[in-house]
């Protein structure tokens, strides 16, 4: 795989779900830990998972997503992906309400294994803890290496 690949298939999220799908093997391993979601050989229960970043009723609260690749790191065998999400028209995300029209924006990486040119085992982590501080909710963010007094 390369980057024009990957960019096609980061795509096809805002497009479809069913085109999304088309990636996958018939036999594949998916785990998404942010949304707790982990999908193995089930096509169907993979293509709901993906139905609401299709979506593009600005009024039914799913929201609008956008894709976008910005590194690709790897071969025809394996890769690391490196992406942006945003999104706009949101009623919640997490359970958390969204107010006004605010766009959600954070970053992520998934990492896959290709057999026959498709998407055989795919490990997605993305940054949250950004997307639940814009939407206003108070998120310390502990670095022990900068306090003084962690570990004497």
């Amino acid at each position: 795989m390369n980057v024009e690949h990957v960019t096609r298939w980061i795509k096809s999220f805002s497009r479809s779900a069913d085109e999304a799908v088309s990636y996958y093997a018939d036999e594949f391993d998916f785990a998404d830990y942010p949304l707790e979601q982990f999908i193995k050989n089930d096509k169907a229960r993979l293509r709901r998972a993906f139905l609401p970043f299709a979506n593009t009723d600005p009024t039914n609260g799913m929201g609008i997503h956008q894709f976008d690749v910005d590194e690709y790191i790897g071969d025809a065998n394996a890769g690391l992906i490196r992406f942006s999400w945003k999104a706009r028209n949101c009623s919640a995300f997490f359970g958390l309400p969204v107010e006004g029209e605010r766009e959600i924006v954070t970053n992520g990486m998934t990492y896959h294994i290709y057999r026959n040119g498709k998407i055989a085992r795919e490990i997605v982590h993305s940054d949250q803890i950004h997307v639940v501080q814009q939407l206003g909710y108070p998120v310390e963010i502990m670095h022990f290496w900068d306090d003084p007094t962690f570990g004497t």
